[in-house]
């Protein structure tokens, strides 16, 4: 039988009278960079830049929520989300409960095709908490 309990950001298990600790790697920050070929109104920027140090399933439920009658911007922004959530969940093996949304930033730029085309860039940096696996205990047959 195996019982776990949360200690000070450690994960320890207990099996058999041992216990086995999984040690907290530093947090992991990746950076995504993503361009809109449409200008994004004023309540997504405006959501998107409240999205600081909000953890990441919470993200996901504003989009689902608040963007019930647009929903060509919702398809637009949880198509972003769930990317970067897939992408991390792949490169680091994380929980998404692990991943919170360290900072958003909203840089207007102008196509250099046409003077009167706008595209809006925005910059996600996740933070990704990881910790290494515990070891597997052989188990006898």
């Amino acid at each position: 039988m195996n019982l776990s309990f949360l200690h000070e950001d450690d994960i320890s298990i207990f099996e058999n009278d041992k216990t086995l600790l999984a040690q907290p790697i530093e947090p992991i920050f990746q950076t995504f960079n993503v361009n809109c070929k449409t200008k994004l109104s004023a309540q997504a920027k405006q959501v998107l830049l409240s999205w600081k140090g909000k953890p990441f399933y919470c993200a996901n439920e504003d989009i689902l929520y608040l963007f019930k009658f647009d929903l060509v911007e919702q398809d637009f922004l949880l198509k972003t989300l769930h990317s970067m959530g897939i992408f991390l969940q792949n490169a680091t093996c994380a929980n998404l409960f692990d991943i919170s949304i360290y900072n958003v930033k909203i840089t207007p730029s102008q196509n250099r095709q046409s003077s009167s085309e706008f595209s809006e860039s925005i910059t996600f940096k996740l933070k990704c908490h990881v910790i290494t696996p515990s070891q597997k205990s052989e188990v006898a047959w």
